[in-house]
């Protein structure tokens, strides 16, 4: 597929260059000798996060250049999708974030849109022409890693919420795990407190704790989940969440080991899997 690479421009089928002009706007200029022998008709695609304003408007110069260029099917494949999780209007006086974002891709008319493990099914339910791309090989190829590197293990996946409870069922029907453990917290939205952390296991005695989630943003959720999985008696924690936000670092405490990808950015210090791997 004829290939805009705005993560690694050195896998780019379609040669280019971006720039920041001095107000803050993002350019880009597509270099159009690299366009004459590609096939017009054939689909074409934009690989990029959408983790800023600027992703975004970067995405939607390039779909403008290429229908410029003639090129008849424009797609975009979404590393990780800016607004998820505001897929409703949480609080009085907030605004329902992901509509606006999914109306201004509607706009822009892309022939297809791939997101990688949506925060939730109201992104591809809002977003026209759209498709979730699930998490389930790049788990398979963590859990594959942890084994190599520690052995086979009694283990369980852990869903640390409820949020997460649907996707880590289908996770493990397809993967063939049968120990899938429930978790619980509460949330204070005005605060974002987290409080009472609970699990309907009753112990976990010696098992390794794979937690899969979406999102690692402060951490706060897998902190608390980890702490309780220990109580319980497990004896290792992992921690395997697609997008690898961190704003509070990768230090996760009762965290033995942490996985990730490089779609919303680079993570130093934990074992990252390539996010074209998957989309």
């Amino acid at each position: 597929m004829n290939t805009i690479n705005l993560i690694d421009p050195s896998k780019s089928d379609i040669r280019f260059t971006t720039m920041i002009f001095p107000d803050g706007q993002p350019h880009i200029k597509i270099d159009v000798e690299s366009l004459l022998v590609l096939d017009h008709s054939a689909p074409a695609r934009i690989f990029t996060r959408l983790s800023s304003a600027n992703d975004l408007m970067l995405a939607l110069f390039i779909k403008n250049t290429l229908d410029y260029q003639g090129f008849e099917k424009v797609e975009l494949h979404v590393t990780y999708l800016m607004a998820a999780r505001m897929d409703r209007v949480m609080l009085a006086g907030e605004p329902f974030s992901l509509k606006v974002i999914a109306s201004i891709l509607n706009n822009a008319n892309f022939h297809r849109i791939f997101i990688f493990d949506p925060h939730s099914e109201v992104s591809t339910a809002l977003i026209d022409k759209s498709y979730a791309v699930t998490n389930h090989q790049y788990v398979k190829d963590c859990l594959d890693d942890y084994f190599k590197k520690s052995g086979a293990c009694n283990y369980c996946l852990v869903s640390p919420d409820a949020g997460a409870l649907k996707k880590i069922h289908k996770l493990a029907q397809a993967l063939g795990v049968e120990d899938v453990v429930e978790c619980m917290k509460e949330r204070d939205l005005k605060t974002g407190a987290l409080t009472k952390f609970t699990t309907v296991a009753s112990s976990l005695q010696g098992k390794t704790c794979f937690i899969v989630d979406d999102i690692c943003d402060g951490g706060g959720t897998f902190i608390g989940t980890a702490k309780m999985l220990k109580e319980k008696g497990a004896q290792k924690v992992v921690l395997i969440v697609s997008h690898g936000i961190f704003g509070k670092g990768t230090s996760l405490e009762n965290v033995d080991a942490v996985y990730t990808t490089n779609s919303f950015r680079e993570v130093p210090d934990v074992v990252q899997m390539p996010i074209d791997n998957y989309l």
